[in-house]
């Protein structure tokens, strides 16, 4: 296996180094960006956290430059090669550089990705060939066990010696741990993310744990971690505190700690029937920023089935809220198992649209905006990163299927009928639009267009209305404290309750108390 090359830019020019970062996608060429610095003396602060096997580095720089950069290296680090980005003018400088041992040079205005590649590929070709052993990360015994790691992760069988096995690895137990990167596009920012990952990984201070990034992993940042299984359950603890440092500006990214292991050769099995399925469970987990093994929610009681030959029927009879609240109800509820398969998950999204926009076609409905739309939904749900995503696609739907029947406006309700009978049961109780929502397995989403279209009004303003009215009545009719009233209609708080009233009513409750025994007096 062709071993990844390390690499470190050096430009005073940020713009430079951001421009090189993202000129190719390094991991898939066999290289890999581990550092960048503004001058030399930052450069070679760096040198012994990085340990580059090649450095691009700029001439002229602040601080230190890159003609003295070069000499020091080449004295203290001599198995590390050198490639010199230079203007025209600079040119004096890069002969100079040459008789300190530099690789090759690039002049700027020729810096694109194929020609960069081709002095890289030339140089590390070079490298190969001495097989340099300077730098004891890099040696065959690194490469041997990324090689059997690959092939053990990809289905392969792999029969490498235990004992080399053993002095990577010199602990009894084995995890996975990564983070989903398949939301951020850019390569370079996968790259930026991996060694943040990897740099806090560093920071652990644990005697008995080792660690090593699997690279050839293009769309996660992922480890296999190495502990000893007395100290098992703190490196977890320590991993659970190092991800609020790295998910504050990647809230979509999912990390994953997969079940232990003890013996190397199962790796592959771990990583395909675990791992794998752990971070496939992110689609229907968007809130949970870490899906640990051991630690997962609950599941529904049953797998849930449903009958589409029904749904046609309901069609048929024109209930079509029936046929579409029972379907979103399906659809709430399946995405609450983790375990559902994504892709059967969307299919059966798209099976829906595509029935309803036939169905309704075939009843002579005028669907012609449906049909026109049917395959952007299609797209919609599958691009969906989240099972909520594509159940909102679901949704807006609907709405146009609605607009198209013109059943928005349908008098009769049994749905609705519950929904207003439980809110005037438990207006008193701590309720919320999302807590109803679960109750009668709705989407809260959908639960909240849905309750404005049958109702006249949202969901928070009609609470609103019914506790009031409670309220009237128990200021008008008993001596309790407006304290008193405010809890026992649902209020905790007085002064949002205060506020509420004086907003729906124009006058404050104890303005209202006393303008009724006002009245009362008068009459």
């Amino acid at each position: 296996m062709k071993p990844v090359f390390k690499i470190m830019i050096v430009d005073d020019e940020m713009l430079v180094r951001q421009g090189i970062k993202h000129l190719l996608d390094w991991e898939q060429e066999g290289y890999r960006i581990v550092g960048e610095a503004s001058n030399g003396l930052e450069a070679l602060n760096l040198m012994d956290e990085v340990s580059p096997h090649v450095i691009l580095t700029d001439i002229v720089m602040p601080v230190m430059g890159g003609e003295k950069l070069v000499k020091v290296v080449k004295e203290k680090y001599p198995h590390i090669e050198i490639i010199v980005l230079s203007s025209f003018s600079e040119f004096d400088y890069v002969r100079s550089t040459f008789q300190s041992g530099v690789a090759d040079y690039i002049l700027k205005p020729k810096l694109e990705a194929d020609y960069l590649m081709s002095i890289l590929n030339k140089v590390t070709a070079k490298m190969v060939a001495m097989k340099p052993d300077a730098d004891p990360r890099a040696d065959q015994g690194e490469a041997q066990i990324l090689q059997a790691i690959e092939k053990l992760m990809t289905g392969y069988e792999s029969s490498l010696d235990p004992l080399l096995v053993h002095s990577r690895f010199p602990f009894g137990q084995y995890l996975f741990f990564g983070a989903d990167l398949k939301h951020v596009k850019e390569s370079g920012d996968r790259w930026s993310f991996g060694n943040e990952l990897e740099s806090e990984l560093r920071k652990i201070a644990m005697a008995d744990m080792v660690f090593m990034r699997l690279k050839f992993v293009n769309d996660t940042a992922l480890f296999l971690l190495n502990v000893n299984p007395e100290r098992r359950n703190e490196l977890v603890i320590e991993l659970r505190q190092l991800i609020p440092k790295l998910a504050h500006d990647t809230s979509e990214t999912h990390f994953v700690i997969s079940q232990c292991f003890a013996d190397f050769n199962s790796l592959g099995e771990v990583y395909h029937d675990n791992y794998l399925k752990l971070m496939r469970y992110g689609f229907f987990l968007k809130d949970r920023t870490l899906i640990e093994y051991e630690h997962l929610p609950g599941l529904p009681d049953s797998p849930l089935e449903y009958d589409m030959g029904e749904l046609l029927e309901q069609l048929k009879r024109k209930q079509y809220r029936k046929a579409f609240t029972g379907f979103l109800e399906y659809a709430c509820l399946r995405s609450m198992d983790y375990r559902t398969d994504i892709f059967e998950f969307k299919s059966s999204l798209g099976n829906f649209i595509f029935n309803v926009a036939t169905t309704l076609g075939k009843m002579k409905v005028e669907t012609g905006s449906l049909e026109n739309a049917k395959y952007d939904y299609f797209r919609k749900i599958d691009e969906a990163r989240y099972a909520g995503e594509a159940i909102a696609v679901v949704e807006a739907f609907i709405r146009e299927a609605e607009r198209a029947i013109g059943e928005t406006n349908t008098s009769v309700n049994p749905n609705m009928d519950r929904l207003l009978e439980y809110i005037k049961d438990h207006y008193a109780d701590p309720i919320t639009l999302t807590g109803v929502a679960r109750q009668f397995h709705f989407n809260a989403s959908y639960l909240s267009s849905y309750f404005a279209s049958y109702n006249g009004e949202g969901f928070s303003e009609y609470l609103n209305k019914i506790r009031l009215e409670k309220a009237m009545e128990l200021l008008l009719t008993t001596e309790l404290t407006i304290s008193e009233i405010s809890a026992s209609v649902g209020y905790s708080d007085q002064s949002y309750f205060t506020k509420v009233f004086k907003k729906q009513t124009g006058i404050s409750p104890s303005q209202f108390r006393r303008q009724d025994a006002r009245e009362i007096r008068e009459s």
